[in-house]
Parts: structure tokens; sequence; C-alpha cells
């Protein structure tokens, strides 16, 4: 267990929450308004 805390620190448990979390809002926002993110980024 110490060598677990001593990877996965608050601060990086936090931010890897972020990530996922701002990653399902997009998936859910693209999939609400029909959006594919990959065209709009390989269309400029």
């Amino acid at each position: 267990m110490t060598l677990f805390s001593r990877i996965f620190t608050t601060r990086t448990l936090v931010q890897i929450i972020f990530v996922l979390t701002a990653a399902i809002i997009m998936k859910a926002i693209s999939l609400h308004y029909d959006f594919n993110w990959a065209t709009a980024l390989t269309a400029g």
C-alpha cells in the first residue's frame, strides 16, 4: 500500500479523475449533438 500511495499522490489522483471526467463529458456532448471530435480535428 505504501508503494501505491507513493505513486498515486492526491494531486495525481485528482488529475486522473479530472481528465477522465472531461473525456466522458466530451463523449456525452458529442453523442448528444451527433458530433465527432476526430473528424473536426482532421478538418482543421
